[in-house]
């Protein structure tokens, strides 16, 4: 996106089955690659059955919000738990389990909560940025980094003025940063508009 940039979202919900259902096995089949709804989300993955999993590990590998190359190593889920991953997926293409998990099976989806993908800024001027609540309820933080080449793995800071916001809002970056994004922490049924201002 460039500027003035304008993007809305339409936040999927959370789905425990949204990558697939009841894989099992050694070898697992991503059904889905990710939510379609502009966002990457972080990945759940249910363990359905009594077994206790988590000494295992699983690889998790796929595309960031800006589709930079993504990988995720999780410890699997004890009995009957879930486990969520750190990293936030556009697209997931494929979770590799360190040692099979027998007869058991588990469920691949995502969370609610995610972020969209970076808008880079000039380094030269101030940017005014701004979140509208279209519809549903959302909280969410603007979130910026520091890096020039804006990564899923890049360190990300926040504004308190911009942090946790339950309603539309907007602010201003004077001095430079290299990228701005939004971060969802849950919603209902949300949908934002995001804003990038900046001159030329």
């Amino acid at each position: 996106m460039r500027y003035p940039a304008k993007r809305t979202f339409t936040l999927a919900a959370a789905n425990l089955l949204g990558h697939a259902s009841n894989v099992t096995g050694s070898t697992w089949a991503i059904a889905t690659a990710g939510a379609a709804d502009g966002l990457s989300h972080h990945v759940t993955i249910r363990n359905d059955s009594v077994t206790d999993h988590s000494l295992k590990t699983i690889v998790l590998v796929g595309l960031d919000a800006n589709g930079a190359a993504l990988t995720e190593t999780l410890a699997a889920p004890g009995t009957s738990a879930t486990v969520t991953s750190t990293k936030a997926f556009m697209a997931l293409t494929s979770a590799t389990p360190s040692a099979t998990i027998g007869a058991d099976t588990f469920d691949i989806g995502w969370a609610a909560t995610g972020h969209t993908p970076w808008v880079d800024l000039s380094l030269k001027m101030p940017a005014t940025v701004g979140v509208y609540l279209v519809s549903g309820s959302c909280n969410f933080d603007v979130r910026h980094t520091l890096d020039t080449e804006p990564t899923e793995d890049s360190v990300v800071f926040g504004q308190t003025a911009l942090a946790g916001a339950t309603a539309s809002i907007d602010g201003s970056y004077v001095a430079p940063v290299a990228a701005v994004r939004v971060d969802v922490n849950s919603h209902t049924a949300g949908v934002i508009t995001f804003v990038v201002l900046q001159g030329e």
